[in-house]
């Protein structure tokens, strides 16, 4: 399903253009949700511990594909 997406975004009409956007990520415990937030952020996979509560950051993305 994400490949699928991946390869429609360029051309995906149905995506509103937003200049911000808030995103909220939910799952199960030890599902990767905070990796996946500090690989959109920093770019790289880092080595985190087991999140009490929860965490918030500010991404800016500037290229069609975030993980680059």
């Amino acid at each position: 399903m994400g490949n699928h997406l991946t390869e429609m975004a360029p051309t995906a009409s149905f995506l509103p253009h937003f200049q911000a956007l808030h995103v909220v990520v939910i799952g199960l415990d030890s599902a990767g949700k905070t990796s996946l937030l500090y690989r959109l952020k920093f770019k790289e996979f880092v080595q985190s511990a087991p999140t009490k509560g929860f965490n918030t950051e500010k991404i800016r993305v500037h290229s069609t594909n975030p993980f680059m």
